[in-house]
């Protein structure tokens, strides 16, 4: 059978892939044939090619997890993510943005051409087009550190889960367009609410009936973490060599009756 996918032999990294959306998406490279890095501060329990623990959250750690990885990366999944509480906004921002871009614009340098960056973002982001301002602002530092320092200046902003979100969704579409030239592509995904291990605790910040209620995909069910991971990997597959600077919402038209007006804009 052809590989479609073109994953055969393909060298990949994947963040977060202890659990959930990660884990899954992981399992499918393995089973697709790519060799694939994972990331985690966790330990890791699919037969990967290579774990190293990295804490997303400190610049150190990333840099010496980008000292192990091959020097030709075909495809970079960030994956991983912190809920807000009871994490604190600030490491809330750093695992979630901050950091996913240090690593992004590390990897970036081993990837040629033809190569594909896919992040996990939520349809909790879906509002950054209402927070521009502040969103453009924290994208335009320059490294982890001026990232991080914007984040500590201006805690009204960068008050986490929500915000860092929003930070993913610009910087994609952003750097999709200065990526053109190198034929690189990037996207990301917003998942309606998923049955990982991190619902729970948005159940437990704003009660599991609101979740149900107002964000959970109209089908009346969370979704696996396999029916976001297989979008996922197809964002950064050969099938969508020529999809860049999307954010794809799989969400089962949660988004689409917003946007026809059959349900409140909450975010």
């Amino acid at each position: 059978m052809k590989d479609v996918l073109g994953y055969a032999g393909a060298k990949v990294i994947v963040t977060g892939a202890a659990s959930g959306m990660g884990e899954a998406a992981a399992r499918l490279l393995v089973e697709l044939g790519a060799e694939v890095h994972a990331l985690d501060v966790r330990p890791v329990k699919v037969g990967v090619a290579q774990a190293l623990v990295t804490n997303l959250a400190e610049p150190g750690s990333i840099d010496a997890a980008v000292a192990q990885v091959p020097q030709r990366v075909d495809a970079l999944f960030n994956c991983a993510g912190l809920p807000g509480p009871p994490f604190s906004s600030l490491e809330t921002m750093l695992v979630n943005f901050v950091g996913l871009r240090h690593l992004t614009e590390s990897v970036l340098a081993r990837i040629p051409e033809g190569g594909a960056v896919a992040s996990i973002t939520s349809v909790a982001g879906m509002g950054w087009r209402k927070n521009l301002e502040a969103v453009k602002a924290l994208v335009a530092t320059d490294g982890f550190e001026a990232g991080k320092a914007w984040c500590e200046a201006h805690p009204d902003q960068a008050n986490g889960y929500l915000f860092s979100k929003q930070c993913i969704i610009y910087y994609t579409k952003q750097r999709a367009a200065e990526l053109v030239g190198r034929r690189i592509r990037i996207n990301c995904l917003s998942p309606a609410p998923t049955a990982t291990p991190m619902l729970p605790v948005f159940h437990g910040q704003v009660g599991k009936q609101v979740i149900d209620q107002h964000f959970q995909a109209p089908i009346g069910r969370d979704a696996t973490p396999e029916e976001m991971a297989e979008p996922l990997v197809f964002l950064n597959s050969r099938m969508a060599r020529f999809v860049s600077g999307q954010n794809l919402f799989v969400d089962y038209a949660y988004e689409a009756m917003i946007d026809a007006g059959l349900r409140p804009a909450l975010l």
